[in-house]
């Protein structure tokens, strides 16, 4: 007997995990009730998606699925890594999502090349992005580093999953971000991202936890399908102002552990319609329970004969209709982690103006720093310029020097990070650089180098008129050694212009 996914069905699956809950404080909730003061269904999000129980429950599916698609297929998981456990002080301990998951995990590699920049050759090309006069404006593709685990994390932007999510070809699609859940209305052009992003192919399966609001995404997902996939109108973004005095929001902090769940399949989208998940959760349940069954889950599922002797399904309940309230425990925990950044925060503020009195030395050299943002600067290397047409100037080249608790650094970065590869620069002058940092380290092989890092930051003792003295040294080396990358940006930059038949900005560097 084959398992396979039914071959009459049309269109990819969608499979949503959920349902109730008792969480650490002994309250209960379901994960697919609305919760008050979260539109967005951040915490019952947070809950399913860090639990080991949903994960439990999701890897019994999941395998069962790959089992069905053959030896070589895989998972590939977008967003956590880690599962929460409670400590007995009630605080919380992360373990890494791998010692879950059996079969093994290994990472994909999703990245995107600049312009006519070749792929690496361990890279599978999947897309060639072009602009609107046909110039290549880079390669989208992708590596597996163990190509026989199961079990794969993205690493990566997940944007491109759009050109490459179908020649990855995952026989299943973990999605446990809030990428698409967790800002903004869902509107036409939502839906048309969820489309291209995560449901790759016409035999695609995806699975996600089930909330308030990824139900809705997926409901107002098939109107729009029903609907004839209207175009999104234009709108413009709202205008939102970021107030640095305010305190953080407790619901960003608020994750309930489920310690007793009745976890299962409660959502389940075939042909395009929303279908009953009964059959499919029985299949599960019966299949994690009795391992030693050597039946396919769509046999179990598909067969008359298989479904009416092996599994006893029951209408799914629906969720609850009233409004959940966020669950004491969580509440308290998180509030607690909101008072501790509150106090961290006002401290990290009154140590950051006084280190501020010490910054003449750099200010000396041409490093500003900006109003809004306390214990950081950045010193121009060229002159400002408009990424794109339209876009707001601003340095092709610039260090910036950063204030953390315990530490301190200086880093280089460039606008046109797909243009010039400003890590293989620093690499290839590595001699030069290392000079420059010592006694203290640097370091450069990422994309955002390190050129000085140091111990000591805000909360520490530190001499910052002398450290900013020697920074102000060092800022004389480094502009002569990034000379040559400046040159290569503005050279990048005019190439690019052209290429889009814009005339170049005509500025001199400082």
């Amino acid at each position: 007997m084959s398992d396979r996914q039914p071959t009459d069905s049309t269109g990819p699956m969608i499979i949503l995990i959920g349902g109730p809950m008792t969480v650490d404080d002994g309250s209960s909730l379901d994960s697919r009730q609305p919760v008050a003061e979260d539109t967005t269904s951040h915490v019952t999000h947070a809950s399913l998606a860090t639990s080991l129980l949903w994960w439990l429950t999701a890897s019994s599916l999941v395998g069962r699925l790959l089992d069905s698609a053959g030896a070589s297929a895989f998972a590939l998981l977008v967003g956590q890594r880690s599962v929460v456990e409670l400590r007995h002080d009630g605080s919380l301990r992360r373990t890494g999502l791998r010692a879950v998951l059996p079969g093994g995990t290994t990472e994909l590699d999703l990245i995107r090349t600049s312009f006519d920049e070749p792929l690496p050759e361990t890279y599978t090309e999947t897309h060639r992005l072009e602009s609107w006069n046909g110039t290549v404006m880079g390669t989208v593709g992708f590596k597996t580093k163990a190509p026989s685990r199961r079990w794969r994390f993205l690493k990566g932007s997940e944007f491109y999953l759009d050109r490459a999510g179908e020649r990855i070809g995952a026989a299943v699609l973990i999605d446990t971000s809030e990428t698409l859940t967790q800002v903004g209305d869902l509107l036409p052009g939502r839906y048309a991202e969820f489309e291209k992003r995560r449901l790759t192919g016409d035999n695609s399966v995806l699975v996600m936890p089930h909330t308030h609001r990824s139900e809705s995404l997926v409901r107002g997902y098939l109107a729009w399908v029903r609907g004839g996939r209207p175009a999104a109108e234009k709108i413009s973004a709202p205008v939102t102002t970021w107030d640095p005095t305010a305190p953080p929001d407790p619901v960003h902090y608020t994750c309930p552990v489920p310690i007793e769940a009745q976890f299962g399949v409660t959502g389940l989208v075939q042909d395009g319609e929303w279908r009953d998940p009964s059959d499919l959760e029985a299949a599960r349940a019966l299949l994690q329970a009795r391992y030693d069954l050597k039946i396919g889950i769509w046999d179990l599922v598909g067969n008359p004969t298989l479904r009416s002797a092996l599994l006893s399904s029951t209408l799914q309940a629906p969720a609850p209709a009233e409004v959940a309230p966020i669950p004491a425990g969580a509440a308290q925990r998180a509030q607690k982690r909101v008072t501790a950044r509150t106090i961290e925060k006002a401290e990290a503020e009154h140590s950051l103006n006084q280190i501020a009195t010490s910054f003449g030395p750099l200010e000396v050299q041409g490093w500003k720093r900006p109003a809004e943002r306390r214990g950081f600067m950045r010193l121009p290397l060229t002159d400002d310029y408009p990424r794109w047409p339209g876009d707001d100037p601003f340095p092709l080249v610039q260090l910036e020097f950063e204030i953390s608790k315990r530490q301190s650094s200086v880093s280089v970065s460039t606008i046109l990070y797909n243009q010039v590869d400003v890590s293989q620069y620093v690499t290839d002058r590595r001699e030069t650089f290392e000079s420059i940092a010592a006694p203290d380290r640097c370091q450069l092989g990422n994309s955002r180098p390190i050129l000085w890092r140091a111990l000591g930051g805000w909360a520490d003792d530190v001499d910052w008129l002398q450290r900013t003295t020697a920074l102000a040294e060092h800022t004389r080396r480094w502009r002569a050694a990034l000379q040559e990358l400046c040159s290569q940006c503005r050279h990048a930059h005019a190439k690019k212009f052209q290429r889009a038949q814009l005339p170049p900005h005509d500025g001199e560097p400082i």
